[in-house]
């Protein structure tokens, strides 16, 4: 008789997990608490648009690397899955002029150089660093403790040969890396890869992914992407549960045995489980508070050396055919905008004009993503009123809205939706930690560490999601999964 596996949560990692799990040859139920699968990578409609509320670009789209392998054994990339790469990264449009960021690493050099011969140096600088994240394909066949040290030699190697980033940005925010740029050209350009309270070293990979082919858009974004992955995991025989809210996670005799069903107060019991749910959540929660964790509690107790991103979310419905317009642009409105302590000055907006599954007749989504961590003050105006919910959410729609129109003044007139989702959103509907949808990010002061994927003192129970990883992101939430099955796979086969 098969032995059975519990995963909680069906996002990516949840996902992952059950259908690695599946394919070793275990009986698996995922129990997700909303009606659709996705946590974080999701998407919803308002009045006929679709927001997609997650992938902005994908790491494994390429073929022949890791992460590609594991897409597409999960389903989420098929043969037939159009993968849409953008040739330029962003758009600014300064004193009348449009300016682009490339992909092409040897046309974004050009196009910088001709823009600023002042920063000649510091450009140099800027596509050497980004040159050092190129190509660094990984191995994740499996988990990292149980990997031959002789697989490591070639990616060791590559890097050697790559070298590293320069030492002083190891230290540095993007904020802090794009000041040492004369030109504000090339300031907002960089702006618009990453939120600019990130570390530098993040828009070096990312630049350095897209530019090796990598980072593309799959078609039909988080929604489709997520159902390809669901229909993967029934196809193989698995068992979905949705709607169905875990409460809690059996331990007896110190080994997790089984789960707590919250809507009828029932219990399920399992040989394994795997957890694939926000830290947070996990330990206050289903642990009670009675199993603390080293690894976690640093990273909430520091978060001044690793950074978890919340933020607002605006997203507008244009009733109009957008094709022609580039699809990351920098915007600075005429003022900027005061979020209780927070103060927003500018923004990129993402145009989602180049899926035809998405822009669909002169139906076309523009979104932005605002970095504040607001919680507490969202918090407190739900609980005043919804009307003063509301109001602010209106009031920082508004201000979106009006920094698009400065620079596309022809859409005004063609603006028939507006939805705002704020870290309070994220948090009810993802059940993390303040809203979170990164894991935790470190700065280059602390150690880039992997949480071990186990529970001290706790058997049986398995730790997947993203946030075992640093940074977090939907590549690694996939590998976290697919280490959780390979570790019960491991385990299994000991006891037999």
């Amino acid at each position: 008789m098969s032995k059975k596996v519990v995963v909680i949560g069906a996002g990516v990692s949840g996902l992952v997990a059950g259908i690695y799990s599946r394919l070793a040859g275990f009986d698996v139920d995922i129990f997700e608490s909303h009606s659709i699968v996705g946590g974080n990578c999701t998407g919803w409609f308002r009045k006929g648009y679709y927001i997609d509320g997650c992938i902005q670009w994908l790491t494994g789209t390429k073929k022949g690397t890791g992460v590609h392998e594991i897409w597409q054994t999960c389903g989420a990339l098929s043969g037939d899955t159009q993968i849409y790469n953008a040739e330029e990264i962003a758009t600014t449009i300064y004193e009348g002029r449009t300016y682009h960021l490339y992909s092409d690493l040897r046309k974004t050099e050009q196009a910088f150089l001709a823009v600023s011969p002042d920063d000649k140096a510091e450009i140099r600088k800027l596509i050497k660093n980004i040159r050092c994240f190129q190509n660094l394909n990984a191995p994740i066949e499996k988990p990292f403790e149980d990997m031959n040290k002789w697989k490591l030699i070639p990616l060791l190697w590559k890097i050697l040969r790559s070298g590293k980033p320069e030492k002083k940005t190891e230290y540095m925010t993007i904020a802090e890396y794009i000041s040492e740029f004369k030109s504000p050209v090339i300031r907002q350009l960089l702006a618009c890869v990453f939120p600019t309270v990130m570390p530098a070293y993040t828009l070096f990979y990312c630049l350095g992914i897209r530019s090796s082919g990598d980072g593309g858009w799959p078609a039909g974004g988080s929604l489709a992407f997520m159902e390809r992955m669901q229909d993967r995991f029934e196809e193989l025989g698995g068992n979905m549960h949705t709607n169905t809210t875990v409460d809690k996670i059996i331990i007896k005799e110190n080994a997790a045995v089984g789960i707590g069903i919250k809507e009828d107060d029932r219990e399920v019991l399992a040989d394994y489980i795997i957890s694939a749910v926000d830290a947070d959540m996990l330990l206050s929660k289903l642990l009670e508070g009675k199993y603390p964790d080293e690894y976690f509690e640093e990273r909430f107790a520091a978060p001044q050396d690793y950074l978890l991103l919340t933020g607002s979310y605006v997203s507008l419905g244009i009733a109009a055919d957008l094709a022609k317009y580039p699809h990351n642009v920098y915007v600075r409105p005429e003022k900027p905008f005061r979020l209780n302590k927070t103060e927003l000055k500018d923004f990129n907006v993402k145009i989602y004009n180049f899926d035809p599954e998405l822009a669909k007749g002169e139906k076309t989504v523009m979104a932005v993503l605002l970095t504040e961590d607001e919680i507490d003050y969202w918090k407190a105006l739900k609980e005043k009123s919804d009307h003063a919910y509301k109001a602010e959410k209106e009031r920082l729609a508004n201000w979106v809205t009006g920094g698009i129109v400065k620079v596309f003044p022809e859409i005004e007139a063609k603006i028939e939706m507006s939805n705002v989702a704020t870290p309070l959103t994220f948090h009810r509907y993802c059940h993390s930690y303040r809203g979170t949808y990164m894991s935790f990010i470190p700065s280059g002061y602390v150690k880039k560490q992997v949480h071990k994927g186990v529970k001290d003192g706790i058997k049986n129970l398995y730790i997947a999601g993203q946030c075992t990883f640093p940074a977090g992101g939907l590549p690694l939430a996939a590998i976290a999964g697919k280490f959780a099955a390979q570790r019960i796979a491991k385990a299994e086969k000991k006891k037999g």
